[in-house]
C-alpha cells in the first residue's frame, strides 16, 4: 500500500498519546480501519466516529465498535455526542475544509473538548523539503515570508484508483499558517513533528516531512 510507512507512524504516534478509558472522537474516520486499529491497541477506549462520506460512513459502521455520524467536521457542533478527552482528526482532514470554514472547525472541535484534552492531527506541509526538494521549498519559504498568500498552498492532484483515475485538491499549510489557526482557538502546541511520506522517518525538523501536531485545549 503506498504511503503504509507513513501510516503506521502516525497511528504509533497517536496510540502513545492515549490513555486506558479515554473517550475518543474521530473526525474523518473514512472506512473506520485505522480507527479499529487505535482501538484494539490501547485498552477500555470508547469512541466516537465522524465521517462525511455517507458511502464510507456505512463502511465504517460495520469495521468500528462505536456511534458513526455522517456529517462534516464543520458541521460537528450540531451533533449531541458531549465531551471527549482526545480528539483525532488524520490524513489531512483541514486541507479539505474550505479556508473560511477551518477557524470555525476548530473552534466546535475545542467545544467538544473537556479542558486539557488532546487534539492529535496530521496536515499537508508547504514547507515540506523531504518531498518537494531543498531548493524548491527554500524559495517558498522566502516567498511565503516576504509574500504570503494562503491560496498559494491550494493544490489539484490525481488518485489512479483500480486502473481508474480521480481528481482530487486539497490545501498544504505552512507551519506558521496553521499554527496561527491553533493560537486563534485556544490550543497550546504539546508536540510537533514531521513525518516522512516514503518511509514514516520521524524528525523534529518542520521541513523533514508532514506536519503531525499533538495540542492541548487551554
Amino acid at each position: 500500500m503506498r504511503y503504509e510507512s507513513y501510516l503506521v507512524a502516525v497511528e504509533k504516534q497517536v496510540i502513545a498519546e492515549l490513555s486506558p478509558g479515554d473517550r475518543l472522537v474521530d473526525i474523518g474516520s473514512g472506512d473506520g480501519r485505522r480507527l479499529s486499529r487505535i482501538m484494539n491497541a490501547v485498552s477500555g477506549i470508547s469512541c466516537v466516529a465522524i465521517e462525511p462520506s455517507v458511502g464510507m460512513s456505512e463502511i465504517c459502521r460495520q469495521t468500528v465498535k462505536g456511534e458513526v455520524y455522517t456529517a462534516p467536521v464543520e458541521e460537528i457542533d450540531k451533533l449531541d455526542i458531549g465531551l471527549f478527552d482526545v480528539v483525532t482528526s488524520l490524513w489531512n482532514v483541514f486541507g479539505h475544509i474550505s479556508s473560511d470554514a477551518r477557524l470555525g472547525a476548530l473552534e466546535n472541535i475545542a467545544d467538544k473538548l473537556r479542558s486539557g484534552g488532546k487534539l492529535i492531527l496530521d496536515v499537508n506541509n508547504r514547507h515540506n523539503a523531504a518531498s518537494y526538494g531543498r531548493l524548491r521549498v527554500a524559495w517558498r519559504r522566502i516567498l511565503d515570508v516576504m509574500y504570503f498568500r494562503e491560496e498559494r498552498g491550494d493544490a489539484t492532484y490525481e488518485w489512479h484508483i483500480n486502473g481508474k483515475v480521480y481528481q482530487g485538491h486539497g490545501h498544504l499549510f505552512t507551519p506558521r499558517e496553521i499554527e496561527s489557526l491553533f493560537a486563534k482557538t485556544g490550543f497550546s502546541i504539546l508536540r510537533r513533528l514531521t513525518i516522512n511520506y516514503k518511509d514514516g522517518k520521524i524528525s523534529q525538523s518542520k521541513y523533514d516531512g508532514q506536519l503531525f501536531y499533538v495540542l492541548e485545549k487551554l
